[in-house]
């Protein structure tokens, strides 16, 4: 049974352009996998010229698409570039492909929702920014990250709900979905119907808070098309620099790092890696990025992180502070308290039973919680800093 097509040619026209682009063909490359003339191919896609159903058989089973997603609604799609990182090796590059394909379909999809349900586009709140090439990248992205803060009145705390602050004070629409491993995540910006962002939702949930960072500080650049964010890509332009830093900034304001910082240094009279595991947490972050935004700051050496790595540091001593300080029963201690009982039981100043006491803590508890801090023996957790 024939397919009865009632999509308004330039509508259908602009979806097999987008289907064709995500698919990383020219029209002259489409021309042969299709045997319909490039000509016949342009007027097409620009509207000109009426496609029957045998045709739209032909263009959906070369550019890898279903003919239902190419009629879809009579809704003109989404017009996105795709930008690609510079280099990649092919199969990154079919990644890519895959995952521009992938968000381009949801932000469509979601258009078509909010028109089928009448409910009013979101509305983009976040500042824009433009890039001054004669001043440090990193000063701009540091001020546009805080300038981001104090528009959501967000002070210098953690963000406790990133995703949910994107969508609902910045209109963002955004999407966990299963990607490559080798992908973060991806942001789409259209002038006329804002930002969408996907993250890998087979990442950490601190990763992808970070890559959420990411891309927001991309939205703030208001550049149309897509832009997917590759895992340890090394080479950085101008802007991947600034969302870089925005993201760290964002999550991991300066002030409030120092100030985090400086207060284990006085309550315990050193700083090792327990601490930036506790910090890490603190934030909502991972150990690789709470680390390396201590190094950008000055605080630890640079290398740091790299050099931990090394020396074994992994997710499971991350995942053994967490059961320190935060056990999924109602809490003994509180960081602020683990920090401060901690450090008077590492510093002699206090025994178990003493801080037991204080605190209102049984000793057993007391013990096997803060015996951390005085273990012998030096291991990736006791590395002085």
């Amino acid at each position: 049974m024939a397919l009865d097509i009632k999509i308004r040619p330039e509508t259908l026209g602009a979806r097999l352009r987008n289907a064709r682009m995500n698919a990383r063909q020219t029209q002259e490359a489409a021309a042969q996998a299709t045997g319909i003339a490039r000509t016949t191919i342009a007027a097409m896609e620009s509207g000109k010229r009426s496609i029957d159903a045998r045709q739209l058989r032909t263009f959906a089973e070369a550019y890898q698409v279903s003919e239902v997603e190419l009629l879809g609604a009579d809704q003109q799609p989404l017009d996105l570039e795709v930008k690609f990182r510079s280099s990649p090796n092919l199969a990154v590059t079919d990644d890519q492909a895959i995952v521009a394909r992938k968000l381009t379909r949801l932000a469509s999809g979601t258009l078509e929702l909010e028109a089928i349900v009448s409910c009013q586009p979101a509305k983009q709140d976040y500042p824009l920014i433009r890039l001054d090439r004669d001043e440090r990248i990193e000063q701009q992205a540091e001020d546009a990250a805080m300038a981001l803060r104090q528009r959501l009145g967000l002070g210098i705390g953690p963000v406790t709900n990133l995703l949910q602050m994107l969508e609902s004070e910045l209109g963002v629409r955004v999407f966990e979905r299963p990607l490559p491993s080798g992908i973060s995540g991806a942001v789409a910006y259209d002038p006329a119907h804002g930002g969408f962002i996907i993250l890998n939702s087979n990442h950490p949930v601190e990763r992808r808070r970070l890559t959420a960072a990411h891309e927001c500080g991309h939205l703030l650049l208001r550049k149309p098309g897509v832009t997917v964010l590759r895992v340890g890509d090394e080479e950085y332009d101008l802007e991947e620099r600034f969302c870089d830093t925005f993201a760290r900034s964002l999550l991991m304001p300066a002030s409030s790092v120092r100030r985090k910082h400086l207060e284990v240094r006085d309550v315990s009279g050193k700083f090792t890696v327990r601490h930036i595991i506790v910090m890490a947490l603190y934030f909502m972050v991972s150990v690789e990025a709470m680390t390396r935004r201590l190094e950008a700051l000055g605080l630890v050496p640079r290398g740091l992180y790299d050099s931990l790595r090394d020396k074994g540091l992994a997710a499971e001593h991350t995942k053994v502070v967490k059961q320190e300080v935060a056990s999924e029963l109602p809490p003994v201690f509180t960081p602020h308290t683990y920090f401060l009982a901690g450090a008077a039981v590492d510093r002699d100043l206090l025994s178990f039973e003493q801080v037991a006491h204080m605190l209102d803590v049984d000793l057993v508890t007391t013990r096997r919680l803060l015996s951390k801090f005085s273990s012998e023996g030096e291991d990736v957790f006791d590395f002085q800093i």
